[in-house]
């Protein structure tokens, strides 16, 4: 029972920085969050926000010319921050895997879909070239590709992109992963096979007990699969819950933009999305105060000058915003 309440990710003050001709951008600022095993922490936020940077740090893969820059990020009880390239290299693909945002992109055109999948098995157990064949064919049939012996000899060009999306999934799956990273899974997707992705996924998760981080643009998967949420911005967490409390509870004035432009099927047919105006900050530039205020229509005179305080607007919810801060309220008059 002591297990299941121990941490399977710990994520710590992380902090990330890409270092261009332009200048230094902090692409991620100082984030924090917990993943316990079989729970899955939803990351939302727009584009640009940091929410891809943070997971490539989880299995040590920020591009160049990126780095780590402060903080830890703590798997199964190490610091993945600290550890040398070879010791990550058996992590990989094993312990951690990942689903990459662009299937177009994240399989090799020049090798067949089975010898892909194979590498990974080859390389992190000890199964025997029959148990690996029918491992992959098991992997096939699982998310949801026919002919599965047939499609293991193919080529990723004679996929489709939905079709290449669920061969990357399978990949990421086959070795059983305590943990996976979850890019923007089902964006290549129609809505069914969507729907049965999820579903394949909540499945794995309690059938192994495998924490998901699961990135998305997407409230509405967010809602069907996630447990916990973090609501990222300008590269820092302005929001933090569980998944009911984040819609329909939400503090943070982002949160209210988001959920405020999402079609609502319970709608009468007139009602305009509202859009959240403005643009992004510049992260070379980071303003000193909350990176929202510019575009927040509750601004303070306070979100311009300080940064705000992760303020507890719940049991396990917390906000970073000046507005629950009763002092900073008054002070506005």
């Amino acid at each position: 029972m002591e297990e299941n309440k121990k941490n399977l990710v710990e994520v710590k003050d992380l902090e990330v920085s890409f270092f261009t001709y332009a200048g230094e951008v902090k692409a991620v600022r100082g984030i924090s969050y917990e993943l316990k095993p079989g729970e899955v922490m939803g990351i939302v936020g727009e584009s640009g926000s940091g929410k891809s940077v943070s997971s490539y740090g989880l299995m040590g893969i920020i591009p160049s010319p990126g780095k780590v820059i402060g903080g830890q990020i703590i798997f199964d009880g190490q610091d993945m921050t600290k550890l040398p390239e070879k010791e990550l290299l058996k992590i990989r693909g094993k312990d951690i895997s990942m689903i990459f945002q662009d299937p177009m992109t994240s399989l090799n055109p020049l090798f067949t879909i089975g010898n892909q999948i194979e590498e990974c098995l080859k390389k992190h157990t000890d199964l025997s070239k029959e148990d690996r064949q029918k491992r992959m064919v098991e992997l096939l049939t699982l998310v949801g590709i026919n002919q599965p012996e047939k499609r293991l000899k193919q080529y990723p060009h004679e996929f489709s992109g939905g079709m290449r999306q669920r061969v990357m999934i399978a990949m990421a799956l086959s070795c059983d992963p305590k943990l996976l990273i979850a890019d923007e899974p089902t964006t290549a997707l129609d809505v069914t096979i969507q729907a049965q992705i999820l579903e394949l996924m909540k499945e794995l998760k309690d059938k192994i007990h495998m924490g998901i981080v699961f990135i998305t643009h997407d409230l509405g998967v967010v809602s069907e699969i996630c447990d916990n949420i973090c609501v990222m911005y300008a590269g820092t967490i302005v929001e933090q819950g569980s998944s009911d409390q984040i819609f329909y509870e939400p503090k943070h004035p982002y949160t209210w933009g988001l959920l405020a432009s999402v079609p609502k099927i319970d709608s009468d047919g007139h009602e305009r999305l509202v859009p959240i105006e403005g643009n992004p900050v510049d992260l070379i530039n980071p303003p000193k105060g909350c990176p929202f205020a510019p575009r927040c229509r509750y601004c303070m005179k306070v979100c311009i000058d300080q940064a705000p305080p992760q303020c507890t607007v719940g049991e396990g919810h917390t906000a970073a915003c000046w507005l629950p801060v009763k002092e900073a309220r008054e002070m506005e008059g």
